[in-house]
Parts: structure tokens; C-alpha cells; sequence
């Protein structure tokens, strides 16, 4: 037993001994989180050990990845394509007729959802207009291949 006993602890004291040397914050070491919330700055196994349980609870870290909370970060680009993709869901009619004329109040909402830059807005509004019919195919389109092909196109700009 006092052998065992023994072992065990020269093993927590090199664990240990090591993760002092190349001790790295919760916040490195585990990602965000609970545990980067509550605890982020400390340095150390048995930190980051906590912080890596606490990131596990209830899936706390997974959450706040997808919600840009936890000191996840903002998650910009997908929730300005959730956006971009209902805006166009619900204005499906008015901005084919904006797009085939190159402009219009939907067109304006729609590069404001986008972030277009007022330097690109015209740019934008000539590329929808000149692939209109790759963008509304036909009267059977749906919002989402309207929203794919729209976003094809903001990347080409």
C-alpha cells in the first residue's frame, strides 16, 4: 500500500512539476467556456483540469460557440447568413423585382443584412442583376438556393 501510495505521488509531483514549467492559462489550454469564464487566468493541471470539466457541463462550451457567448466569440459569419437566409425567405417576391431592375428598397435591406460597403453597393447590385436568372431559375426556386447563390456572389465581389 505505502509503495503504491508512493508511486501515486511521485507521479502527481512530476505531473505537477511539469505543468508548471509549461504552464499555460485555462483560457489556452481549454478553450472557452465556463471554465474560461470562471476561471481563465489560473495556471496549472488541476486548473485546468477544473476548467476543462467546468467547459463540459451540460454543454455549456458547445452553447457558447454557437451563441457567441462564454468568451466564445461572435459567430458573424453564420448569423449573418441565418439573417441574410430569413430576410430573403420572407421578401422572396420584391427583391427578384429589385434584383432584375438593379436596385430597390429590398436590394438596400438586403446589402445592409450582407454588410455590403457603400463603395461595393453598386458592384453588388450589377452582379445580382447580371446573374438573375442563375438566382431565380425559375418560379420554383426556393429561399435556399436563393440565399446560396446570392452568397456565391458576395464572395466573387
Amino acid at each position: 500500500m505505502k509503495k503504491t501510495l508512493s508511486v501515486l505521488f511521485v507521479a502527481f509531483f512530476l505531473t505537477v512539476s511539469v505543468s508548471a514549467v509549461h504552464a499555460n492559462t485555462v483560457r489556452e489550454d481549454c478553450g472557452c467556456g465556463l471554465g474560461a469564464v470562471a476561471i481563465g487566468q489560473k495556471e496549472g493541471l488541476l486548473w485546468n483540469l477544473l476548467g476543462t470539466c467546468l467547459n463540459g457541463i451540460s454543454g455549456n462550451q458547445t452553447f457558447g460557440m454557437s451563441s457567441g457567448t462564454l468568451d466564445c466569440g461572435e459567430t458573424t459569419k453564420l448569423a449573418k447568413l441565418d439573417k441574410m437566409d430569413k430576410y430573403i425567405s420572407e421578401n422572396m417576391d420584391n427583391l427578384a423585382v429589385d434584383i432584375a431592375q438593379g436596385n430597390g428598397e429590398s436590394l438596400d435591406a438586403l446589402a445592409e443584412i450582407a454588410e455590403i460597403s457603400t463603395e461595393q453597393k453598386s458592384t453588388f447590385y450589377s452582379a445580382l442583376q447580371k446573374n438573375f436568372q442563375e438566382i431565380y431559375p425559375d418560379a420554383e426556386v426556393t429561399h435556399a438556393s436563393v440565399t446560396k447563390k446570392i452568397t456565391q456572389i458576395i464572395e466573387t465581389i
